[in-house]
């Protein structure tokens, strides 16, 4: 008897708070919608475009800033070598040539890469291909892309495994090129205090380096090691600038920022392909649309299958690795 009047006060008294919840709500409602403004349709669905148009005011003023620096740094050129010289003619046509874009992604694209390991030959050549494409200083020692060889055994280690980039390709030995992944889920981005960095609909991870303070929190999180601090002002020699770039990829940085690979957003929404996949002199790399179901990286996908790296950190990385049909013959030794 005791509980069921327990019940029915609890019951009235529930009844109570939320007919005076309801009062309250229907008393303050025009008090309350003069605090509050509502969201216009149109303008929630385009916001998207419109950062991408602070974006692209932001890429006019970097644009004019490096045509500054640049003619500066070929106008001293020039008077070293002389008017006529080929390096003050080339530096001169660079400086002209710089474009700073904020190309937006294209809608339905979704991009990947793929690696063959039983093509890489661990020659470096898209690390290399990759400082001189995103103007990466030549005074820091970063590269984007790092080539580990492992050793061919029953059960292959990645601890320990070889950075060595002075003689390739070794006998029994398998070159596995790692760069960031552009996961599906990076932990990278969860742990950016100052959404600095984020995914793009794309599937390119990108960096505003502005909004980056260098906090680093990034890097411990990549559990891949795909991101870079720059400790100092990057340096670009005028002669090995490249001009195509893009505000959220190769622009040259400020000190201080943390920068990565960007599947070459400058090239890549412009329809063409990343550095490293045109300059592979054996075609391990294998770069496409996702969504496209005619594309290169869906067409190996079909055939070979893909593998992916620390799948256990549950990333879902969007940089494969497969096995191809053909493998090289490793000499017992090399030079790159």
């Amino acid at each position: 008897m005791v509980d069921e009047t327990r019940r029915n006060l609890i019951k009235a008294g529930v009844v109570a708070v939320v007919g005076s919840a309801i009062g309250f709500i229907a008393v303050k409602r025009e008090k309350l919608m003069e605090l509050l403004k509502p969201v216009d349709k149109v303008e929630l669905l385009s916001a998207i475009d419109r950062e991408y148009s602070v974006y692209a005011e932001r890429a006019k003023k970097k644009e004019a800033e490096l045509k500054r620096w640049c003619m500066e740094e070929a106008a001293k050129l020039c008077r070293e070598r002389g008017e006529e010289s080929v390096e003050c003619v080339e530096a001169k046509r660079r400086c002209d040539a710089i474009q700073v874009k904020a190309t937006g992604p294209r809608k339905g694209v979704r991009f990947a890469m793929a690696i063959d390991l039983n093509k890489c030959i661990g020659c470096r050549r898209c690390a290399y291909a990759c400082v001189m494409e995103n103007n990466q200083g030549r005074n820091l020692n970063i590269e984007w892309i790092k080539v580990l060889g492992v050793e061919r055994k029953e059960f292959p280690e990645i601890l320990g495994s070889q950075l060595d980039y002075e003689m390739a390709p070794l006998p029994d030995t398998v070159y596995i090129p790692i760069s960031c992944m552009h996961c599906e889920n990076p932990p990278c981005v969860m742990v950016c205090p100052v959404r600095a960095t984020w995914k793009e609909s794309d599937g390119i991870v990108v960096v505003d380096y502005d909004r980056c303070i260098g906090c680093r929190y990034c890097i411990a999180a990549c559990p891949y090691g795909a991101r870079y601090f720059n400790w100092a002002k990057p340096v670009v020699p005028v002669l090995e600038l490249n001009p195509n770039m893009h505000i959220l990829g190769n622009v040259p940085r400020v000190p201080h920022v943390v920068e990565k690979c960007t599947f070459c957003i400058q090239r890549t929404r412009d329809g063409g392909v990343p550095a490293c996949v045109e300059v592979c002199p054996v075609g391990a790399r294998v770069f496409g649309d996702l969504n496209d179901p005619n594309s290169p990286i869906r067409r190996v996908i079909e055939r070979y299958g893909v593998y992916t790296l620390k799948s256990e950190a549950g990333t879902n990385p969007r940089l494969f690795y497969f096995f191809g049909p053909s493998k090289p013959v490793h000499k017992q030794e090399g030079r790159r």
